[in-house]
């Protein structure tokens, strides 16, 4: 009886022993299975994620595709240039202007009045990153204010208002390393550089008498300009090898038009260099043409000048004149003619919002007269300050003396102006 309790004994926990055993071996199966089971799920979630990115391979290269026939971005640049149109403008009022002085010894004034000035617009239109377009009309207001030699000092009851093409031209751009630039058209040959740059303008409410009529030069033609660098100085060149003509005085009706098949020749040069803390730039012109319907009379023109600027002071100056060959005099006969003269300069810019201009010109104009070349001679003598209400507007007091004579007669003519000017830019 005992063994029998004993083998029953050793029978049932041999069955239990192996029933926890079985329990052990299922747990760790189960626990293989759930890994295997996430396992799967996870490569089915690949291959989904995988057979969506097939499917939009399609899309993807369409959109390549499209994006090869978009324009570069060198086009796009090109493209946006195109549309670029830049303006601006340039207008001044006379708030207020009065000449008085003496007239062949005469005392004479004119009334005390305000009015507007010319006003010149500027239009630039690039078309691409080598090819621009500008024109710039002007509205050209004369009252007749500014006495002369063989005139009453006066002033008109009306004014006269024209609009012309002050400049109309394209300039062409070559690449590195040409680096020359071309204009074609209606422009400024640089025979002054204060004239052809509108310095006078801008720092003047009008400028000093009969030098505007010396200055000026505006033709049809050519402009072919390149910098030369070097170590220790720059050397700007200015070439005109085609233009229509050159013209006396500032209004000349001629100046985009020529009376003869030769064509004016210009050479302006203006190096610039460094030296005991100022920057000096020397101004040179020459040029040459035939001035008479029939092309056989020529004229030479010559310019010399020196640009000075130190700190907040510049001093500048030119000497210009401009010769011609027989020209004709009122009782018959011909001789040769001149106009010359020369201004000197001193500006001082005592801060951002103040500075003061005191300027002197003395200028010959020649007058054909019956038997001789007569010349008109004026002094004048000008200081103007220069106060910026705000950037690109500024008041323009400005006091002027002006004495004139001409030679061989007994004309002549002294007066002070005054004027308050007010320059504005669009």
């Amino acid at each position: 009886m005992k063994v029998w309790f004993a083998l029953v004994t050793c029978c049932a926990f041999l069955f239990l022993a192996a029933g926890f055993s079985r329990a052990d071996e299922i747990s760790d199966l189960k626990t293989q299975v759930e890994k295997l089971m996430q396992r799967i799920e996870e490569l089915e979630k690949k291959q989904k994620e995988q057979e969506a990115q097939t499917k939009k391979v399609p899309q993807i290269a369409k959109s390549v595709e499209k994006l090869e026939k978009e324009p570069s971005a060198a086009q796009v640049v090109e493209e946006t240039l195109s549309k670029k149109i830049n303006m601006g403008a340039h207008l001044k009022f006379f708030l207020a202007d009065r000449s008085q002085g003496e007239v062949d010894n005469q005392d004479q004034s004119n009334s005390l009045a305000a009015g507007i000035s010319d006003t010149w617009f500027y239009f630039r239109k690039s078309i691409n990153d080598w090819l621009s377009v500008d024109v710039n009309p002007v509205i050209q207001v004369n009252a007749a204010a500014t006495p002369t030699l063989g005139s009453d000092i006066s002033r008109s009851t009306s004014t006269s208002v024209d609009i012309d093409y002050d400049e109309a031209y394209m300039t062409i751009r070559t690449p590195y390393p040409y680096n020359v630039e071309v204009k074609a058209g209606a422009i400024y040959p640089l025979f002054s550089e204060e004239y052809a740059t509108k310095t006078w303008w801008h720092e003047q409410s009008h400028g000093n008498q009969v030098l505007l009529n010396l200055q000026p030069w505006q033709s049809t033609g050519l402009e072919i300009y390149r910098n030369f660098d070097f170590d220790n100085f720059s050397l700007p060149v200015y070439f005109y090898p085609y233009i229509n003509g050159e013209d006396r005085t500032r209004y000349a009706n001629s100046r985009y038009t020529d009376n003869n098949d030769y064509k004016n020749m210009l050479l302006h040069v203006a190096p610039e260099f460094f030296a005991y803390g100022a920057r000096f730039k020397l101004l040179g012109s020459i040029g040459w043409g035939r001035w008479d319907d029939s092309g056989n009379k020529d004229s030479f023109q010559y310019a010399a000048g020196l640009n000075v600027k130190r700190e907040k002071i510049e001093l500048s100056g030119e000497y210009m004149s401009r010769h011609r060959d027989d020209v004709a005099l009122l009782g018959g006969g011909r001789e040769d003619a001149q106009d010359k003269g020369f201004y000197v300069r001193a500006m001082y810019t005592y801060n951002p919002k103040w500075r003061a201009l005191l300027k002197f010109s003395n200028v010959d104009l020649f007058v054909p007269g019956t038997d001789d070349i007569l010349t008109d001679n004026y002094k004048t003598t000008c200081f103007a300050l220069n106060y910026w209400i705000t950037e690109g507007s500024s008041i323009i007091p400005q006091f002027e003396y002006v004495n004139a004579s001409e030679s061989g007669s007994k004309e002549e003519l002294k007066y002070w102006r005054y004027t308050l000017g007010w320059r504005t830019t669009f």
